[in-house]
């Protein structure tokens, strides 16, 4: 595993040519005092738009067909922060600024159900083996966090007097974690438990337009797109308190590949003063391939391991974000 991670981190340093954009800090330009510092904060409400996950089983009507659960951990928050340095001497070409950010997203999901008369709460192993169908009570709770980080080099390209575009270039590492658990009372009480745990590596371009609108309000924008490597290990367990415990399976499973980012973003900016910013903003953060955890289903008919499968993912993202300079305004 840390070899593979080494080697899609060296990958994504050296030859992942890409459009996309690490989505944190200012839209377009940035507000700088002499010193050169200045630092964002930013956080709101965070909405996913991915895979569903399988939890229990309900068989509706005695003897009638089993179907599962399916959990999808949509809405949470998200909240995260920059640094910011510009000194007016060029980082890399005409990249005269830098920035180090650090974005957190949190999305979760449960669904619990009794059973009604003649009808049963299932459950399988999660290598497909075994199916418990006397369930009389099931829970199963799905909860995704993602924590992002990496640097910016920006550059301000001028258009007119009151309109500019921010080229940005990025490189990033994200992780991924998504556990799902879930417990049934039966015979016994069961568990069944999927944790996926991934790694994303990129680097990353973007524009990002600004118009000035009056002299307080601007209208900002964002748009990328790229690619990244990941890379990704999945565990799932299941258990009960029998002994001998015959509902006791484990499987392991892993997966890597190759992935497309992109985004899209839009906002309000207003000057607080001449080294501050408050922003309202929108944001649709996309990635084509995200390991995610296929249970196995709860059914008679066959069986299959739970295991690690891609999907795509969508961040969506609306909130405030906060940008001030240190120091006296500029000249």
């Amino acid at each position: 595993m840390t070899g593979r991670r080494v080697r899609f981190a060296m990958i994504a340093a050296s030859g992942l040519i890409a459009f996309s954009q690490a989505p944190l800090a200012d839209m377009g330009k940035a507000p700088v005092g002499p010193n050169g510092r200045y630092l964002s904060f930013e956080g709101g409400y965070l909405h996913q738009d991915g895979p569903d996950v399988t939890g229990h089983g309900i068989v509706v009507t005695g003897g009638g067909p089993e179907r599962d659960v399916l959990v999808s951990p949509d809405d949470g928050f998200f909240a995260g922060g920059t640094v910011g340095f510009d000194t007016g001497t060029p980082y890399l070409d005409k990249f005269h600024r830098i920035e180090f950010f650090l974005l957190y997203g949190k999305a979760d999901d449960s669904r619990s159900d009794t059973s009604p008369p003649a009808a049963d709460l299932t459950l399988k192993t999660v290598d497909g083996t075994i199916l418990v169908t006397d369930g009389l009570s099931a829970k199963t709770k799905v909860e995704r966090e993602s924590w992002e980080f990496g640097a910016r080099l920006e550059h301000d390209q001028a258009v007119n007097p009151t309109t500019t575009v921010t080229w940005s270039l990025a490189p990033f590492v994200r992780n991924l974690e998504e556990e799902t658990h879930t417990a049934v009372s039966a015979c016994c009480d069961l568990q069944r438990s999927g944790k996926i745990d991934a790694w994303l590596y990129g680097i990353s371009l973007s524009a990002e337009p600004e118009r000035w609108l009056t002299p307080q309000l601007a209208l900002v924008g964002r748009l990328g797109a790229g690619i990244y490597g990941y890379d990704a290990d999945g565990k799932f367990r299941s258990s009960s308190d029998l002994d001998p415990d015959g509902f006791a399976a484990s499987v392991s499973d892993g997966d890597s590949g190759f992935g497309f980012r992109g985004l899209l973003g839009v906002g309000l900016k207003y000057k607080l003063s001449p080294t501050s910013n408050i922003e309202g903003f929108a944001e649709a953060d996309y990635f084509s391939k995200v390991p995610t955890a296929h249970l196995s289903s709860n059914s008679s008919a066959g069986g299959y391991e739970s295991h690690v499968q891609d999907d795509d993912l969508w961040d969506l993202r609306t909130g405030l974000r906060l940008t001030f300079g240190f120091g006296p305004a500029p000249n």
